[in-house]
């Protein structure tokens, strides 16, 4: 038995403009208007600060979209140490819509100024089970949720320092829209250290190493990428993945 016509579509709705470009990429971007309607309403909007943890769902089910600008996934550990688990860009989903044991520090942190939109679970829980065609829409977009955070445990298994590093830089870049030639990444050193699980010196190392092949040169606050393709190339066939992530193309 569902709640009532609160949760149910309604026509004659059209996107806002500050809905727009988080409606044209992700979830959002699959579903008719009338459904986008339904699972915006009665959302906040939230601005985030650079490095602000603009999402936590340590103790109970919350989720949202980003609305604008790039953030990271991230789990924490009991002593503070933190694994980066996905990058998101505008329009990406993030969060959980069901209580799970046991309760792990999860969370996304903004990378730039940005916004969220933070929706109501229990709102997509009824409408996942009064829209058989929205529960469909949401379990693709959690399968490319879970596979993002599959591909983050290869390469922290699998890859060299150097691999983690370069692909925390591509896919950082590549959410932000900078996987180019002259593409400005920023972060600090001791950030992307925390983002690969390792520390500061030896990703300081692996930079100057990347730096004297001439693919990247380093700036106070982050990188400069000088060639996209042979960093793509490093983060990907030669880990043995085919592709970047679909949440960055």
């Amino acid at each position: 038995m569902h709640k009532s016509d609160d949760y149910l579509p309604r026509s004659n709705w059209h996107v806002p403009d500050w809905l727009k470009a988080a409606s044209s990429h992700g979830l959002l971007s699959r579903l008719p208007e009338s459904l986008v309607e339904a699972v915006v309403r009665g959302a906040s909007r939230v601005e985030t600060p650079t490095g602000a943890v603009a999402l936590r769902w340590d103790e109970s089910p919350k989720a949202g979209f980003i609305l604008r600008g790039t953030f990271r996934g991230f789990i924490a550990s009991l002593d503070g140490g933190q694994v980066t688990t996905r990058y998101l860009k505008t329009g990406d989903m993030a969060g959980v819509f069901a209580p799970r044991l046991p309760r792990l520090a999860r969370g996304i942190q903004a990378l730039e100024p940005g916004e969220l939109l933070l929706v109501d679970s229990e709102r997509i829980k009824e409408l996942a089970l009064s829209n058989p065609a929205f529960a469909w829409e949401m379990i693709q977009e959690l399968t490319t949720v879970l596979n993002s955070n599959q591909k983050a445990l290869y390469v922290r298994a699998f890859g060299s320092v150097r691999q983690r590093v370069v692909s925390a830089i591509v896919e950082r870049a590549a959410v932000a829209d900078r996987l180019n030639p002259g593409g400005r990444v920023a972060g600090t050193q001791h950030e992307l250290a925390i983002a690969i699980g390792s520390v500061r010196e030896v990703v300081a190392s692996e930079l100057q190493q990347l730096k004297r092949e001439g693919l990247l040169e380093i700036h106070r606050g982050g990188v400069v990428i000088l060639q996209p393709d042979a960093l793509v190339k490093e983060a990907t066939t030669r880990l043995g993945i085919s592709q970047l992530s679909d949440t960055d193309n």
